[in-house]
């Protein structure tokens, strides 16, 4: 029931968990060993859809009947990775999540502090979310060039 609730779609291959996530990458569909697609579902396919709200701009998606879809991180982009802007991104990250029908809740939302110089380029995001339907609470990890 609840993988029902949290769907299924098709498997993406574009944003690997521990590695800087940029534009410039390309997005592509899984095969299995026989060629046919991959799918993900239930949790798995919510947090890749969180991924992809969030690094979708806000209105990328207008010309396909989704005009909202999307967050507006986009616009943080050549800012510094200091207090301000990570309010501004959990303010952006927030409105974004709450167009998510499979979520119930967003949670908690924190940064990691810049520690380096990549990081002052990169903000790492915890995004913890209540999805709909009874699931347990989970959370993801997303690096955000800005």
């Amino acid at each position: 029931m609840t993988d029902d609730l949290l769907k299924k779609d098709l498997k993406l291959t574009f944003r690997d968990f521990d590695r800087v996530v940029s534009d410039r990458e390309f997005v592509d569909l899984t095969t299995d060993k026989y060629g046919d697609l991959q799918t993900v579902q239930g949790r798995e396919n919510l947090a890749q859809a969180i991924i992809n709200r969030l690094l979708t701009r806000r209105g990328e998606l207008a010309k396909f009947g989704h005009p909202n879809y999307g967050s507006r991180l986009h616009l943080l982009i050549g800012e510094l990775n200091n207090i301000k802007q990570r309010a501004k991104a959990e303010l952006y990250i927030r409105e974004a999540l709450a167009q998510e029908s499979r979520i119930d809740a967003v949670k908690e939302v924190s940064f990691a502090a810049p520690t380096r110089q990549l990081d002052r380029e990169t903000m790492k995001v915890r995004v913890r979310v209540k999805p709909a339907g009874g699931e347990n609470e989970f959370s993801i990890l997303i690096p955000i060039d800005i």
